[in-house]
């Protein structure tokens, strides 16, 4: 259960920031019985929840265990609070008496947490005597299922997919090939093989041919004697005496010297493919396997070569589909187009949602259609007993533990809706879902979670960056329902209508004292925000705000985001848990500053003038990644830290002869100069320089002549440059070989710089280079707009005052 996992971890969060205080946040309280509390959580957690199947049991009953748990990690959690809070805001320091009873409310209610802990902990002793027995998914897969023929009409937009996968199953290898199709659930993948494996090309061309559904439970012997029935008719109920070993040597002998084609289909665990590939010879005969499945990473490690990726349908082949299932001819009648074509972007491309729309309106009115157009989403998963649903509740029920309050968490978010990585992972930690692994920081951790769900097909990239980074997510709305669905089916999320005009300023920390996550678009007020003592992240929007001292108090909170100016106490270093502040005016970036923020990995910097001081202070970030640096002319002033990835510069008027500097940092993979960041008619790099450097964009500056070669630049891979007075991209360029885009901006206007693309283009054809791509745009695609928006950041660290987003105005 998620919210007993998510519990259970929030309180360990929780233990550890009392067991861990800064000097300014001592708690008197019994710290052997609060450390005690914290060792039965992770009992739990390690013997339990993360390694749920190695209990047997009763479903029911072991469920109801996982409530008891998330009842009394949350008790135990509200109470330890409450009384921080308390302490804190002072109501129990004035007499010793009234303290003294504080301390024995926790110590009672921490004690009781334990004595409950303790009582589970003896249940689950009981049931791992018991003979295992899998916690069952219910699934409809059957081993011995063979595949109908399929109807053209739903591969649409799949023929390129087809062809390449024809092609791979006829290819000269001679060798046994493994090909694995990857997607989202309902995407297709089953319907594309299916589609693919009763081609007349296919039966005549192999001479045996199976197919085993693995789905989410089996076992040796059910993959084994599916397959051995469909090859030669074995008995399956006289077989199931025989060993797994000598069905396995059946198979193999059976297989052995015939052209095979055997399909697994929709396989969950890498375990599936071990026990089964060893009874598979490789007959050197061009035999084959095709694997479908959920999970990228599982179909890289099983495949032979690159998995074929299915990609939802674009609005075009949706209505295609669409209008294609409900009329038998395929065509609509035209009054009918404007709501069809609406119902089907609506389905967003998912294959398995635009055949089950079709099925509701095959049987509606045509007067009705526009009501399904209203909702689609409801009339998907309304359909069939929720049978789309069912589908996909796979892919969630299969999600190890850690990863369901993450995922559940998207229903926090309305539809069609893009997220930050950053937010996203932010908002994970300050709801304490992100466990403690190793030395990584919890920022990383939380960003290994997301790429994990995009792997498995159920969150969506919106945008990445230059270097292939995830930077915005989104989730399909068919898969925000599920989430919606199960978040409510367990108490994860309640929504609530908070405010309403009148209400007081002190609403929210009066109704919810103990609240952690305070994310709103409006202003909001500076006195209420001191008032939620245990919040772990606040964002809102707000005039010039002028914190007082006083927000040292807020002794958990580790985010803090201004929609505008903030203006920051010294107190700040009081606040060991706080990692990322956005907003900050006048920050001065010392010496005695830096040495608090040694972790700081990520910096952005908007200001007016700069001290020198400050610009070679810079250098003192020796574990800083990722630099953006706008301001007056600081030239040669500035020292960049050898540890720089990124860097990003605009109005530095950094003299192209000092780009050395720049050049010599060793592991620089990005380099961006906006308007004025370097100035003069010339430049020529010393060889040796910008040895690992993959993307350079040069917008809006001085330059006329550039000599280099692949020397300078030899892991080049794009190339940009807008609004320059250059008069040709150096030939050389031709044979850096990593080399893949020239993106020129359409404004530059220069025939001469155009006409050098088009000579490093046949160069590189006529070396026998790969071809390299040019794009000619009027706003250069990927790139930062030289018009900076003000409001710049900084993230990342992980050790005490790990200071990790800021907003920097003037240094």
């Amino acid at each position: 259960m998620a919210t007993a996992y998510a519990a259970l971890v929030s309180l360990t969060h929780t233990i550890d920031h009392i067991l861990n205080p800064s000097p300014h946040h001592q708690f008197n309280c019994d710290r052997d019985q609060i450390n005690c509390l914290r060792q039965k959580a992770d009992f739990l957690i390690d013997n339990f929840l993360e390694n749920r199947s190695s209990i047997a049991g009763d479903h029911k009953e072991i469920e109801d265990l996982e409530t008891r748990m998330r009842v009394a990690a949350e008790g135990a959690e509200y109470i330890i609070e409450d009384s921080v809070m308390n302490h804190i805001l002072g109501r129990c320091a004035v007499e010793r008496v009234e303290t003294s009873t504080s301390n024995n409310i926790l110590s009672e209610c921490v004690l009781t947490a334990i004595q409950e802990f303790h009582s589970i902990e003896e249940e689950l002793v009981k049931m791992k005597k018991y003979v295992h027995a899998k916690i069952s998914i219910t699934t409809e897969a059957t081993s011995s299922s063979r595949p109908l023929p399929v109807s053209e009409t739903i591969m649409v937009g799949f023929d390129g997919h087809v062809n390449e996968i024809m092609g791979a199953l006829f290819s000269n290898e001679s060798n046994l090939q493994i090909i694995s199709i990857v997607g989202m659930g309902g995407i297709g993948k089953t319907t594309l093989t299916t589609h693919v494996y009763n081609k007349p090309f296919i039966v005549q061309h192999f001479h045996v041919r199976a197919w085993f559904t693995v789905s989410q439970e089996y076992t040796e012997k059910e993959i084994l004697l599916g397959l051995l029935h469909q090859i030669d008719n074995t008995n399956q109920d006289d077989a199931h005496e025989i060993s797994d070993g000598k069905l396995g040597d059946k198979l193999y002998k059976t297989l052995l010297g015939r052209k095979y084609l055997i399909v697994m289909d929709d396989v969950w665990d890498i375990k599936a493919w071990d026990m089964f590939k060893r009874f598979l010879p490789d007959n050197n005969n061009g035999s084959r396997i095709l694997v479908t499945t959920r999970l990228l990473r599982l179909a890289v490690d099983i495949g032979s070569c690159i998995p074929y990726q299915l990609n939802l349908l674009d609005e075009k082949q949706s209505w295609d589909l669409l209008r294609r299932k409900i009329f038998a001819d395929g065509r609509s009648p035209v009054e009918l187009e404007g709501t069809g074509k609406s119902i089907a972007t609506k389905c967003r491309g998912l294959p398995l949602a635009l055949v089950v729309i079709a099925g509701v309106l095959a049987k509606s009115k045509t007067e009705n259609w526009k009501y399904v157009e209203e909702d689609v989403t409801s009339a998907v998963n309304n359909e069939h007993d929720d049978f789309c649903m069912k589908i996909l509740l796979l892919s969630y029920n299969h999600l190890p533990i850690y990863l369901k309050p993450c995922f559940l968490y998207f229903a926090v978010f309305p539809e069609d809706f893009d997220i930050k990585l950053s937010r996203l992972v932010r908002l994970w930690i300050a709801e304490g879902f992100i466990r403690k692994r190793g030395h990584k920081s919890l920022e990383k951790i939380g960003e290994e979670y997301l790429e994990d769900l995009i792997d498995r097909n159920l969150i969506l990239v919106s945008w990445r960056s230059i270097t292939g980074q995830v930077t915005d997510c989104h989730i399909h709305d068919v898969l925000s329902e599920l989430c919606r669905r199960e978040a409510h089916k367990d108490n994860f999320i309640l929504t609530e209508n908070l405010f309403s005009k009148g209400d007081s300023t002190d609403y929210t920390a009066r109704r919810f004292p103990l609240l952690r996550v305070l994310d709103v678009v409006d202003e909001y007020p500076k006195d209420e925000i001191l008032q939620l003592i245990n919040s772990r992240y606040v964002a809102c929007m707000g005039p010039l705000m002028l914190m007082p001292s006083s927000i040292s108090r807020l002794w958990s909170l580790h985010t803090l985001v201004v929609y505008q100016e903030l203006s920051l106490p010294s107190e700040i270093w009081q606040m060991p848990q706080l990692r990322h502040v956005e907003g900050i005016e006048d920050f001065k970036c010392t010496e005695e500053v830096i040495k608090r923020i040694p972790n700081l990995k990520k910096l952005e910097v908007v200001c007016g003038t700069i001290g020198s001081n400050c610009v070679r202070n810079l250098g003192l970030l020796q574990k800083l990644e990722v630099l953006t640096l706008s301001c007056s002319p600081c030239g040669r002033e500035i020292v960049f830290p050898y540890s720089l990835k990124e860097l990003r510069l605009h109005g530095c008027k950094i003299p192209w002869e000092d780009m050395s500097v720049i050049g010599s940092l060793p592991n620089l993979e990005v380099l961006m100069l906006f308007r004025n960041a370097a100035i003069g008619q010339k430049w020529i790099p010393n060889e040796g320089e910008f040895a690992r450097l993959k993307y350079l964009l040069i917008n809006q500056c001085e330059l006329e002549i550039w000599e280099a070669d692949n020397t300078h630049f030899p892991c080049l891979e794009i190339l940009s440059l807008g609004y320059l007075n250059l008069k040709d991209i150096p030939s050389e360029f031709a044979v850096i070989l990593p080399l893949k885009t020239i993106r020129l901006n359409c404004n530059i206007n220069n025939d001469l710089i155009l006409a050098s693309s088009n000579e490093i283009l046949e160069q590189r054809e006529i070396i026998g280079y790969d071809a390299i791509q040019r794009v000619e745009t009027r706003v250069v695609a990927n790139d930062v707009n030289p018009e900076w928006d003000d409001k710049l950041r900084i993230v990342n660290s992980s050790q005490s005052h790990q200071v990790t987003l800021v907003r920097f105005f003037n240094l």
